[in-house]
């Protein structure tokens, strides 16, 4: 029995994984980590909320876009998707597939960012003009076919792509996991045998045997004897309290969740003693520190003259997700009765009866 390399301290192998694992983040490879994940369901639950169309008196009207992104996608997995792409690459792109009589978009399908790019594919017959550029048309290619621009939207994130800008602390989160598998699976031995001098090799059946019979001896007490025709070693490896393997993982989460700008404690890593915070609260912290800049993307973009008619604005509603409880409401809406700003019919329309 021979080893792929001679038996090492597991610090040095730790050091030669780092070493090997560079280069770019893929998107497959951030989800991979849990933090990362958690914090992707954070972010991406805003795709939960409706999508309203106000005008400038803050009245609700129906939009067929918004009642429906895609025909054949509910809008949460649309919105999802679409948050997905602005985290981890900046930008996000959505195909115009239906338009009314005015052109203003009324269906729209996501498209993958791998799939979209500004340049024509090499061997496609743009006919450009002799200076190389094309100023009579502006064109998107979408999987190398050329869409025009106004069929497409386009979605770009105020806060850098998340798989650059965490490259690195997202690496080390994936070396560290693989350190903590290779510790539970433990496929490199502590220690190991080798025939003495001048000793015959045993069979495959014998070492079988003798391996058992000293693991079984090992249980029974502290030491056990070891033949006069073997060798014993013993690889000087560091435990993983040594290493600190715990609190890398837990710094690792901790940069993850700095870079998302979410709370550690979501993340389950206890930072400090938390003041006092109703899930309102927390909840209006969370749209003002971590959602809002997605939300306002996507609101912003949809509210511009290709997609809404002037006066119109697309918004997030917010009244069930900050909704406080019934005995608050309650008595909110007695107060606005009494001052005349609702009316009994009003109460009963916020509430849905």
């Amino acid at each position: 029995r021979t080893f792929s390399s001679a038996p090492r301290p597991i610090d040095q192998l730790f050091a030669e994984m780092m070493g090997r694992e560079s280069g770019p983040v893929s998107r497959a490879q951030a989800l991979s980590v849990p933090a990362v994940q958690r914090g992707r369901n954070m972010i991406c639950s805003i795709s939960t909320l409706p999508l309203t169309l106000l005008d400038s008196e803050n009245r609700k009207h129906r939009s067929p876009l918004l009642e429906q992104l895609d025909p054949d996608v509910p809008n949460v997995v649309t919105l999802a998707q679409t948050v997905e792409d602005l985290l981890f690459d900046g930008i996000a792109w959505w195909l115009v597939t239906a338009q009314d009589f005015a052109g203003y978009p009324v269906a729209v399908r996501h498209l993958d960012p791998s799939s979209v790019s500004l340049q024509p594919p090499a061997d496609a017959n743009h006919d450009p003009l002799p200076s190389g550029v094309d100023p009579r048309r502006a064109v998107v290619w979408v999987n190398g076919d050329p869409v025009p621009a106004e069929r497409i939207i386009r979605f770009d994130s105020p806060n850098p792509p998340l798989l650059q800008v965490a490259g690195a602390a997202i690496r080390r989160a994936i070396l560290l996991d693989k350190a903590a598998r290779m510790y539970a699976d433990d496929p490199r031995p502590l220690d190991y045998f080798t025939p003495a001098d001048g000793a015959d090799p045993a069979s495959d059946d014998e070492i079988e045997q003798l391996l058992a019979q000293w693991k079984a001896a090992r249980k029974k007490r502290s030491t056990a004897y070891v033949p006069a025709a073997l060798e014993y070693h013993s690889v000087d490896s560091p435990s993983p309290a040594e290493l600190q393997l715990v609190e890398l993982q837990r710094q690792a989460t901790l940069d993850i969740a700095n870079a998302l700008g979410i709370d550690p404690e979501d993340l389950g890593i206890s930072t400090t003693s938390r003041t006092y915070q109703n899930a309102i609260d927390r909840r209006r912290d969370r749209i003002n520190d971590v959602l809002a800049p997605f939300m306002r993307a996507i609101t912003d973009r949809l509210s511009m003259g290709d997609v809404t008619r002037r006066g119109y604005r697309v918004t997030f509603d917010l009244d069930d997700y900050l909704k406080a409880n019934p005995t608050e409401r309650w008595l909110m809406h007695e107060k606005a009765i009494q001052l005349g700003v609702m009316d009994v019919a009003e109460v009963r329309a916020r509430e849905d009866l």
